[in-house]
């Protein structure tokens, strides 16, 4: 059986590991009482960031199509700006998008080697797992490097989901939207004798 058309997306790809990663990492730190607003508000913006690629792809209208893009580009940057925050709070350094470090994250959780552009995306391994594969790295090095992991999946989600967005709006300008095609299928079955 043949996968759904938005999990062949990268965006998607990528918003669901930060999803996962997110939701596994989130409650280890904040993990006391009086953080569940903040806990719950970074979930809820990384499974929107998911879901609404979900529902822009199956979307037949593409001016809903494009607030749902939007909607999954906003939420993504919600996130982000929650784990930079986070980096800030601790005076972690945020690393460059060639850092070899970020580097061995994606083979990692993103299954392919660095020369490839197509992750397969493996089953999600824990945050510990991952920063056994770092090699040794743990407490605040461990912190950094899953922070700035989820602000590069989100970054890289982010840009592109801006691409898809360019390539619906071009696409409704071409073509038009699905009520205009619609109006256009009536109007010419009215014209047939």
């Amino acid at each position: 059986m043949a996968e759904a058309g938005y999990k062949q997306l990268i965006s998607y790809k990528l918003a669901n590991i930060a999803f996962q990663l997110g939701w596994d990492f989130v409650p280890q730190y904040y993990n006391k009482h009086e953080d569940g607003r903040q806990r719950d508000q970074i979930k809820q913006a990384l499974r929107s960031h998911k879901q609404n690629i979900v529902e822009g792809s199956s979307e037949r209208s593409l001016s809903t199509k494009l607030k749902l893009y939007d909607v999954a580009k906003s939420s993504g940057m919600e996130a982000q700006e929650d784990f930079e925050d986070i980096a800030r709070r601790e005076n972690l350094t945020i690393w460059s998008k060639n850092d070899p470090r970020l580097t061995k994250l994606r083979g990692v959780f993103e299954g392919y080697p660095p020369s490839s552009s197509n992750p397969s995306v493996p089953p999600f391994p824990s945050v510990k797992a991952v920063l056994g594969e770092l090699e040794g790295i743990e407490g605040k090095e461990g912190l950094e490097a899953v922070i700035n992991y989820l602000i590069d999946l989100l970054i890289r989600s982010g840009y592109l989901l801006d691409k898809q967005i360019n390539a619906v709006e071009q696409k409704h300008t071409r073509e038009g939207g699905y009520s205009e095609n619609l109006l256009k299928k009536r109007l010419e079955y009215r014209k047939k004798p």
